[in-house]
């Protein structure tokens, strides 16, 4: 009876996560909704009730923080003095929470208070002991972090941090933060000696030895390299490493030291951003990106090379979020990648239309901008930029294309026909057959369902001739010459 008991309690608490991961997912496309019209208000009330749904999801943490942020207009400082008042009983009830190790409630009074001034300190750093606590380490880690960034001469945020980077076992990122705490303290023997701890933990992880029954099990061949831990790609080489390398030895050793000797030269920044972005190190090289933003007062040049490696880490996020619901069989991971995915393309837009205005000869840029206000559907904003874009030789062809499709999905069929006729003389077969194949498949969707039935037979003939299994190009190519009409709804093609 007990086992029948536990069996249906599990049922009903597996129902009730996947009812609250469903409704988090709407609340996060009603925020995402939000987000485009700049109702900040909003899109906070739909993000935070997403925390609340489902309170271990850091993707939901990072959008209610940045779109707090964006409420205030990144000032730094959060609402103004009447509303901080607040913060006073926030405060406390924090405290009495914390004492009590009430970390449910902590979080809870925390998330109230980042409401108010998301660069409060304080309430990051409560945050983040709260979910240290609660064993929710990469919402830790990420209140953590922010706190850091914000005061970078606190000694026990970054050793907070530290703590929680190596329980995680990023020992790499872990030893920078302990480096850190040693160089804001040169008499804390504690931050030295973990400097040392964390590389023997790395090494220890690597080499697998805390499972290995003997030496031999951990044996590496020269020529191979160790397995990594999920975190390995993204730190730096260590300053002890780092002095222990000869100059030619380390690309990245080479550029510190130019660094330390020319601190005000922006090439060097540059170039070790460049070094980490190759070798898909994406924290260090944000990380350098925005020293030399600071150091360049803020040049528009180098700003692009920090919203370059933010759109990098964000693609990585969805391949890693794919593989793993690849492996899943909860829709709920699938959810959280279509997510992503859609909070990348926002992005991409913001950023590209940025660099429209900024580049207006640059017709890539347009061309890039309307391909991704295609994929958010928004035909009529796609076709200005493609219009301009086919300006460019080396661009008219696809332009054409996109702008033919956007045409199609706007019911504009007649403007539909006239750009991909345009556009067929700028295809070729041998050097892009894709994009061959699919514009005379659409001309001849167009010109069927305009009633020229006689030229919608020779496009689909042109497809049919190279590939009869593209689409449905054989059924409507037959069904034309036989005569029998296909019912075209072009409106519905993906």
């Amino acid at each position: 009876m007990m086992s029948f008991l536990s069996e249906a309690n599990a049922s009903q608490d597996q129902a009730v996560s996947a009812d609250r991961n469903k409704w988090a997912a709407e609340n996060y496309r009603r925020g995402g909704e939000a987000i485009e019209k700049k109702n900040w208000d909003l899109a906070i009330e739909n993000f935070g009730m997403c925390v609340k749904l489902v309170p271990d999801n850091l993707v939901y943490r990072q959008l209610l923080r940045n779109t707090t942020r964006k409420k205030y207009n990144e000032n730094g400082t959060g609402a103004g003095m009447l509303a901080k008042a607040k913060l006073m009983g926030i405060r406390s009830r924090l405290n009495s929470a914390r004492k009590k190790a009430d970390w449910l409630e902590v979080d809870k009074a925390a998330e109230e208070g980042l409401l108010i001034n998301p660069w409060d300190v304080q309430l990051l750093a409560d945050l983040g002991e709260a979910h240290k606590n609660l064993k929710n380490l990469d919402i830790a880690r990420e209140s953590y972090r922010l706190a850091c960034a914000i005061d970078k001469n606190n000694k026990d945020l970054h050793r907070s941090l530290a703590e929680i980077l190596a329980e995680k076992g990023e020992y790499d990122e872990a030893t920078r933060m302990w480096e850190h705490v040693y160089k804001l303290d040169p008499l804390d023997g504690h931050a030295r000696n973990m400097i040392t701890s964390m590389q023997t933990l790395k090494t220890t992880h690597r080499g697998g030895y805390d499972d290995a029954k003997s030496t031999q099990d951990v044996t590496v061949k020269k020529d191979e390299k160790p397995n990594k831990t999920a975190y390995d790609d993204y730190a730096p080489t260590s300053r002890a490493q780092a002095n222990a390398l000869a100059p030619g030895e380390s690309v990245e050793n080479d550029l510190k030291q130019a660094i330390r000797k020319e601190p005000e030269n922006i090439a060097h920044y540059t170039k070790l951003g460049l070094y980490y972005r190759k070798n898909k190190q994406l924290d260090e090289a944000a990380e350098t990106y925005k020293k030399a933003l600071q150091i360049s007062g803020n040049s528009a040049d180098i700003r692009e090379l920090v919203e370059d490696v933010e759109l990098d880490k964000m693609r990585l996020n969805i391949e890693l979020g794919k593989a793993r619901a690849a492996k899943s069989s909860d829709p709920v991971d699938r959810e959280n990648v279509s997510a992503l995915s859609m909070e990348l393309i926002k992005r991409e837009i913001e950023i590209l239309g940025a660099r429209v205005e900024r580049y207006p000869q640059d017709m890539n840029k347009k061309y890039d901008l309307a391909l991704r206000f295609m994929k958010t559907q928004k035909w009529t904003m796609a076709i200005p930029q493609l219009q301009k874009a086919c300006l460019n030789p080396k661009l008219k062809g696809k332009a054409l294309l996109a702008l033919g499709k956007c045409f199609i999905y706007d019911k504009k069929l007649p403007l539909a026909r006239a750009q991909l006729e345009r556009a067929l003389p700028e295809m070729n077969h041998d050097s892009d057959p894709d994009s061959f194949k699919e514009a005379h498949y659409l001309l001849g969707r167009v010109l069927e369902e305009l009633g020229d039935k006689a030229n919608a037979e020779k496009h689909y003939g042109e497809v049919y001739s190279i590939d009869s299994d593209y689409k449905d190009v054989r059924k409507r190519y037959e069904d034309i010459q036989g005569g029998t009409g296909a019912e075209v709804r072009l409106e519905e093609e993906d």
